[in-house]
């Protein structure tokens, strides 16, 4: 006995034509009934017409669904040798209670499904992360109701794919022969969490940029410690002080080879016994304590200004500063913190 026999269509129109009678009721959408599409569908069949028939029978089912038109569309299909499509309407249809199938039917249904088993490969795939995607040759994969994966014959490429883990995608090669029966596990790992970055600006934990043990970025260029300025503004602070001190200590010079200058010009050195250096010489002292005076005292108003920007401070105080200015008699220097 054969599935393509006489008797077996003869079956079919049989079952169909009473299933039409109730279905017709139920028509909606377009104006053909359905007793008119699985009577085109069966004529279809009987010629050989199968895409055609397959057609047809969808129309029908999805106007009245039932176990009988789930039936003709898997028989369409296995004839079409569209095996996947095959086992999935005849498995369908040997569980659907709407106008079930009547014994003669079932074992029908049953013993084609059987057939269709054996060309198609049936896979158990295992997918981790659970929240990842399954793809078959770049689409969507379509699992059955018990999550069995069902390939036809040939080559198909399975891909996992899963935007948090690394690598993001995974793809595994799958040759159907026909009749497998196997499991296949997918995995991705979580991709590694990002480390905050440490106080210096660089990342925690991954002992890069630092140390000859440190790693290389892209770029090719070591990794290089952020500068430490946590005690800069101190340096600052006593390069100010000095220079203040200096400019102080400057400023007395000055003010010492100035009384020496007049002295000379007022012959009161030679009166008192003094010595008296030529009056030029006293005046290029007294030139180059100008400078250091003017000099230091600058340096030290520079250095306090820079230590006021680096001391760590709230927005409300103010910046701590230095100022000297020489007198005649002496140099006034002012601090502000």
């Amino acid at each position: 006995m054969t599935f393509r026999g006489t008797r077996l269509r003869a079956a079919l129109v049989a079952s169909l034509v009473t299933l039409a009678g109730a279905a017709t009721a139920r028509a909606a959408d377009d104006d053909t009934p359905v007793s008119v599409l699985i009577g085109d569908a069966v004529a279809e069949y009987d010629a050989g017409h199968f895409q055609e028939a397959r057609a047809l029978f969808r129309q029908a089912h999805d106007k009245s669904p039932t176990a009988r038109t789930l039936r003709g569309i898997g028989m369409c299909s296995f004839e079409l040798r569209d095996y996947v499509e095959a086992t999935r309407a005849l498995t369908a249809s040997l569980r659907d209670q709407r106008r079930p199938l009547t014994s003669e039917q079932k074992r029908h249904a049953e013993a084609l499904l059987a057939r269709a088993h054996t060309f198609v490969g049936r896979y158990t795939v295992k997918v981790k992360p659970e929240g990842a995607s399954l793809f078959v040759d770049g689409k969507p994969a379509e699992l059955e109701p018990d999550n069995v994966l069902l390939l036809s014959f040939g080559r198909h490429q399975l891909s996992l794919r899963c935007a948090s883990c690394s690598p993001a995608e995974k793809d595994e090669d799958v040759e159907v022969s026909g009749g497998e029966k196997k499991d296949i596990e997918l995995a991705l790992a979580p991709a590694p969490l990002t480390p905050p970055p440490d106080k210096t600006g660089g990342v925690a934990g991954n002992g890069a940029g630092t140390g000859a043990g440190g790693g290389t970025p892209p770029g090719g260029e070591r990794d290089v410690p952020a500068a430490d300025h946590s005690q800069a503004h101190l340096w600052f602070t006593g390069a100010a002080v000095a220079a203040a001190l200096g400019a102080g200590g400057s400023a007395l010079w000055y003010r010492n080879r100035q009384q020496a200058l007049d002295d000379c010009r007022n012959g009161e050195a030679t009166m008192m016994g003094k010595e008296c250096y030529s009056e030029s010489t006293i005046v290029s002292q007294r030139r180059t304590a100008i400078g250091l005076t003017i000099g230091l005292g600058a340096a030290a108003v520079v250095s306090g200004v820079v230590a006021g920007l680096l001391w760590p401070h709230s927005e409300q105080s103010a910046a701590p500063t230095v100022a000297c200015v020489p007198t005649n008699n002496m140099v006034s220097c002012e601090f502000r913190f």
